[in-house]
């Protein structure tokens, strides 16, 4: 990995609670910013790019269907978050820019796995990591 750390955005209503947050290697050089509702993204995102963003899907203000055409075209990836009972989901939406809506679901226990090795750049997209 290169020197130069990597922009993360995690949008989420609960970002200290997040297992993502919990789960993250340790050794990996990130500069994290964080957004509590879908303005507060928005606004971050206008002043910089960011290398990923994780999002939770159901921000307290809307949803974040949008960052979809926000993203599209950048050199970010992001991946939104759903809550399914006391587990979360992860499904990759945009790819270095680039959409894809038939990537498959991503438990949130193989999502630091699945991160660490596209911000190594090991793999050109994200591994079907599903049990």
């Amino acid at each position: 990995m290169s020197s130069t750390p990597v922009t993360v955005l995690l949008a989420s209503d609960s970002p200290l609670r997040s297992a993502t947050l919990r789960q993250w290697p340790r050794d990996m050089d990130c500069n994290w910013q964080f957004a509590a509702s879908f303005q507060d993204a928005c606004r971050l995102m206008s002043q910089r790019e960011f290398d990923l963003v994780l999002c939770q899907y159901e921000l307290p203000d809307r949803t974040a269907f949008p960052l979809l055409d926000w993203l599209e075209g950048s050199h970010s990836t992001l991946l939104f978050s759903a809550r399914t009972g006391k587990y979360s989901s992860w499904l990759p939406v945009i790819e270095r820019g680039k959409r894809y809506l038939d990537r498959p679901l991503l438990r949130g226990v193989n999502l630091p796995k699945a991160l660490r090795g596209m911000l190594d750049g090991h793999s050109k997209s994200i591994p079907d990591l599903r049990p």
